[in-house]
């Protein structure tokens, strides 16, 4: 690929990432024919076997390791690491970057063996009194603190990067270190990229929006909704849909009806104003939560 312009960048980290000896939490991952456990040791094994693979062009075996980095469809560390609040904005934004973020791994580790850059180092984050921003920050909003690896093979044990810039265009990560950190979620390493970790809001939000399903899990008082019988007689069928406020110790702050027939959604709205929820919070700070009920009536 031709480009009429490229500037290679070298941005080098503060922190230097040495060669690693301590122990981490046990578990186990298998990926082709390696079995990676969750320690540092066991993150650098698999990155240097990605590296053996692209050697020996092995394509098969470096595309089925490389897959392993990305979360499954199916994992929720995101709402399980950063609660439901957090969370779920992090994993809607993991899923726009996944379509392109194989084929970046691959093209940076690929670059990275032509360079002999194959000396992985890595270092573990589970502290947040021991490192810097953004770091400390990265930690600290987690609802229980997990590890956060990073791994170094191309300065000598500093994270760095190499850039490709064309005019106009947004600057590429194109050899180095990947920008970002690893994590483990069912049973294997994942990467997730720095700009993801970036969107976690630097304060606290006063109020978060979730969801009725999440919200199921916390109550303490239900009262369930009457059929009104004016609405037998009348057969008035129809879905009601209510939004609640709580505030901070999950007493009902603000009600009001958004949709439904009036006579269906004055039996919702006596029944909710019932409710009590436990106290929502956000790493370790109780918020005030606004979520939907939607209640459906059908009557023959």
């Amino acid at each position: 690929m031709r480009w009429t312009r490229l500037l290679a960048l070298f941005l080098m980290c503060a922190c230097a990432a040495p060669v690693v000896r301590s122990q981490a939490s046990s578990g186990t991952s298998s990926a082709a024919d390696g079995v990676y456990p969750n320690t540092m040791e066991g993150l650098q094994s698999l990155i240097g076997d990605i590296f053996q693979a692209a050697k020996e062009k092995n394509t098969a075996k470096e595309t089925t390791l490389i897959q392993s980095l990305l979360m499954p469809e199916n994992s929720t560390w995101f709402t399980g690491v950063y609660g439901p609040g957090f969370g779920a904005s992090l994993a809607a934004a993991y899923e726009r970057v996944r379509p392109t973020l194989q084929e970046e791994i691959t093209t940076i580790y690929e670059a990275d063996v032509e360079r002999g850059w194959t000396n992985p180092q890595i270092v573990r984050y589970a502290d947040p009194e021991t490192v810097n921003s953004p770091l400390d920050h990265f930690l600290n909003s987690m609802n229980q603190i997990v590890p956060l690896y990073e791994a170094a093979s191309a300065a000598g044990g500093r994270v760095s990067m190499m850039l490709s810039l064309k005019p106009g265009a947004k600057a590429r990560p194109m050899a180095g270190d990947l920008d970002g950190y690893f994590i483990y979620d069912l049973g294997g390493f994942r990467f997730v990229p720095m700009n993801i970790l970036l969107m976690l809001p630097s304060e606290r939000p006063v109020r978060i929006q979730l969801d009725m399903n999440v919200m199921r899990s916390k109550f303490i008082k239900e009262v369930p909704v009457q059929i009104p019988q004016e609405a037998i007689q009348r057969h008035i069928s129809g879905q009601v849909l209510v939004e609640l406020v709580l505030d901070v110790n999950g007493n009902i702050k603000e009600s009001k009806v958004l949709e439904g027939d009036p006579i269906l959604a004055a039996a919702v709205m006596s029944a909710v104003k019932e409710w009590r929820f436990a106290p929502t919070k956000l790493d370790g700070d109780p918020v005030e939560v606004d979520f939907q009920v939607p209640y459906k009536f059908q009557i023959q």
